[in-house]
């Protein structure tokens, strides 16, 4: 059996050598002007054939012998002709001698499958490296037969002693295979063999496989197993659109010119009116606050606390216009409360006793109110914003017969409006 797979092998890569040259022959012979179709693989071996042996194990038995180590393992090789259409798949059949043999009976099967093989490294990773395209993972499926004979040589069988038939199975693997040079290949194979019957007496209908290759690939480097897929594809030629783009490039480049050229002017443009705009705006603000009639402004609680500390701490020196120092930090805070609201106008209104002559109180609260103002605006408040007016002995407070009616109705007032 082994001289007649190796006599076929030879054989094999004797034809597929003349198909190649051949196919060389015709791919280099001038293509007529009209065959403007060339196929992308015009030129090219898809032809391929191979040998490979392993070990087979076989499971699913219900063999009383599992205490027999290696009792299902058994050795297998066979042979495979494949046809690749393009470095994504082909399609092959394959020949395995599959021994099954246990210690109650020798068995052994020709299994013959047709299958399909896809190259998984070229679907995952079309673009890898040029040395990692020699390295390639294909999964094989296909259907077949299997072809089987068994022998018990026990006599625990009886009258049947011998058995052969053919059933149906699928197939199914992984092979890695590593093109070595550009006609030779080596691979490692995983594979899985159903039958749908049991074709061993025990119960045994599926086969596991680990198998070592060998390749042959016809028309060397010009097989398709050796060529990428992305030398596999049609070129496309894409015609010089360089002075189109430079041509583009410039119309484009004129016409942004212009474009910043009228975005310059515009903004100029946009600049002046929002001047305009601004001037516009200010001066009716202004008219508005001009014509505007003012409003009493009713101070907050804590605004009011600090007025009323301002002017209750106020005490001038004796007959005189002179504020004390102990004044000093209220009228600060006062101030700083008038800083913070520039929008208010402040009118004071100084007031005396009734004692002395009333021409001299008179210009003694001017006086006083004036004092408070300066101090104000010595501070930071605007004097645009504050009046001060003196009006003596007017609008007393409080009784003038007595001493503490007099001191209150010496005091200093403080009036705000807003606009």
């Amino acid at each position: 059996m082994k001289r007649k797979l190796l006599g076929l092998f030879v054989a094999s890569c004797l034809v597929g050598n003349v198909f190649a040259q051949e196919s060389q022959e015709t791919a280099a012979a001038p293509v007529a002007a009209e065959d403007t179709t060339a196929s992308a693989d015009a030129g090219l071996c898809h032809l391929s054939v191979g040998l490979k042996g392993g070990i087979n194990v076989l499971k699913g038995s219900t063999s009383a012998n599992s205490d027999f180590l290696g009792s299902d393992i058994n050795p297998a090789f066979g042979g495979v002709v494949e046809y690749t259409f393009n470095p994504l798949w082909g399609l092959g059949v394959e020949y395995m001698y599959v021994m099954n043999n246990q210690v109650n009976f020798d068995a052994m099967s020709h299994d013959i499958n047709l299958f399909s093989s896809f190259n998984l490294s070229n679907i995952v990773a079309k673009y890898r490296s040029s040395g990692l395209q020699k390295l390639n993972v294909y999964a094989n499926a296909g259907l077949g037969v299997a072809i089987y004979k068994w022998e018990d040589y026990t006599g625990n069988w009886g009258a049947a002693k011998e058995d052969d038939g053919v059933r149906p199975m699928v197939l199914g693997g992984l092979n890695f295979e590593y093109n070595v040079t550009d006609f030779l290949a080596i691979g490692l194979e995983g594979q899985m063999r159903f039958k749908t019957r049991t074709v061993v007496p025990e119960g045994g209908r599926s086969n596991f496989g680990v198998n070592l290759g060998v390749r042959y690939m016809f028309g060397h480097e010009n097989n398709v197993r050796n060529i990428a897929l992305v030398d596999y594809e049609p070129k496309v030629e894409v015609p010089d659109l360089t002075p189109l783009l430079e041509e583009q490039k410039r119309q484009c480049a004129e016409m942004t010119s212009q474009l910043e050229e009228q975005i310059v002017n515009q903004n100029i443009a946009i600049r002046k009116l929002q001047d305009q705009v601004k001037m516009t705006q200010d001066s009716l603000d202004s008219h508005i606050r001009a014509t505007r009639e003012p409003v009493k402004y009713v101070p907050t609680k804590e605004e009011d606390e600090i007025i009323k500390t301002a002017f209750s701490q106020l005490e001038f020196e004796t007959n005189k216009a002179i504020i004390k120092q102990s004044s000093f930090s209220s009228l600060d805070g006062l101030a700083q409360l008038l800083k913070s609201h520039p929008e208010w106008s402040v009118i004071l209104k100084g007031y005396t006793d009734n004692t002395g002559n009333a021409a001299k109180n008179l210009q003694l609260s001017k006086d006083r109110a004036a004092a408070v103002k300066n101090y104000l605006i010595r501070k930071g408040v605007s004097a645009a914003h504050i009046q001060s007016f003196g009006y003596g002995s007017a609008n007393p407070i409080a009784s003038n017969a007595t001493l503490a009616g007099r001191a209150k109705n010496r005091r200093v007032e403080i009036e705000l409006f807003s606009k």
